[in-house]
């Protein structure tokens, strides 16, 4: 009996890494076929470098191409993971996706989403939640990952030695380590079954920045401050890297309101430690295990 195909849509980026790290002893068992898919040739050479099947695929060649364009990359995938780029067109090119999934006899889509209300006004959380409402309506087994702010982006507010800038002032996300969202990606597609047509709100704790920038210096050993920046720093910032200006706009909307107050994340849940069967990574557990983000120049240099 061949072993269930296991597509992972947006392997090459940091969730999509960490879920075929969780995946390849699967795959090397016997117990699913991995196949992953890559748009850029660097992306797909560390994947076959690992034994893994890579698929190129490029979901802007549906619009030009039509769906038939990307329709192979879904051949024989029972089960898909979807994460698609973080702009506006995650909505043509999750649609495109989910269509090439049923249209290729898929079963099951895990879809990673953004944890928020459900009436939120936030544009870029809306995106994902019409994306979530399209899947639902494919007829296709379904599961949402609704993750909140990702601990990794931490190490990008190190400014200076001892000194973490934020873009929130003294409001309080919630946090969630990135290896926490592909543990339950990897559980749910493990078995799709018992997860079908549930939401998962994925977050670790609640913390400001200045609890976090306390918890630094407890764990480095030396002395850590909270330094609050302007939204606009950032945006002015991640655009003059080449980000999406539309997007940005909605993520500087999302730093200014959580500041203001107008805008808090969903409580808490126990999701993580439900469908994976242990605790979530805390933000201390974090820390400690990810020093160098913190300790080294490291943190400056992706900062900058």
């Amino acid at each position: 009996m061949e072993p269930t195909s296991v597509l992972v849509v947006g392997a090459g980026g940091a969730i999509g890494t960490a879920l075929v790290d969780r995946l390849v002893p699967d795959h090397q068992a016997g117990r699913i076929r991995l196949v992953a898919t890559a748009r850029r040739p660097e992306s797909a050479r560390r994947l076959r470098e690992r034994g893994i099947e890579v698929r190129h695929l490029d979901l802007d060649e549906a619009e030009t191409g039509g769906l038939g364009a990307v329709l192979p990359v879904f051949d024989g995938a029972e089960r898909v993971f979807l994460l698609t780029g973080y702009d506006v067109r995650m909505l043509a090119q999750s649609k495109a996706a989910v269509d090439a999934a049923r249209a290729a006899g898929a079963a099951h889509v895990v879809h990673v989403g953004v944890n928020a209300a459900p009436d939120t006004t936030i544009v870029h959380f809306a995106w994902h939640q019409l994306v979530e409402a399209y899947l639902e309506r494919s007829g296709l087994g379904h599961t949402h990952l609704r993750p909140s702010a990702f601990m990794q982006t931490l190490g990008l507010g190190v400014a200076e030695p001892g000194v973490l800038r934020h873009w929130v002032g003294d409001g309080r996300p919630s946090w969630v380590d990135v290896a926490d969202i592909a543990a339950v990606a990897a559980a749910v597609l493990r078995d799709p079954a018992a997860h079908a047509g549930q939401a998962y709100e994925l977050a670790a704790e609640s913390a400001s920045l200045h609890e976090v920038a306390a918890l630094l210096g407890e764990v480095t050993g030396r002395p850590w401050r909270y330094e609050p920046a302007e939204p606009e720093e950032f945006y002015r910032r991640m655009t003059a890297a080449g980000g999406d200006p539309v997007y940005l706009a909605c993520v500087r909307n999302v730093f200014e309101r959580t500041r203001n107050g107008t805008l808090t994340d969903p409580p808490v849940t126990g999701h993580i430690e439900q469908v994976t069967g242990r605790p979530a990574t805390t933000l201390r557990a974090f820390v400690q295990r990810h020093r160098e983000l913190f300790d080294t120049g490291e943190a400056l240099s992706r900062a900058r």
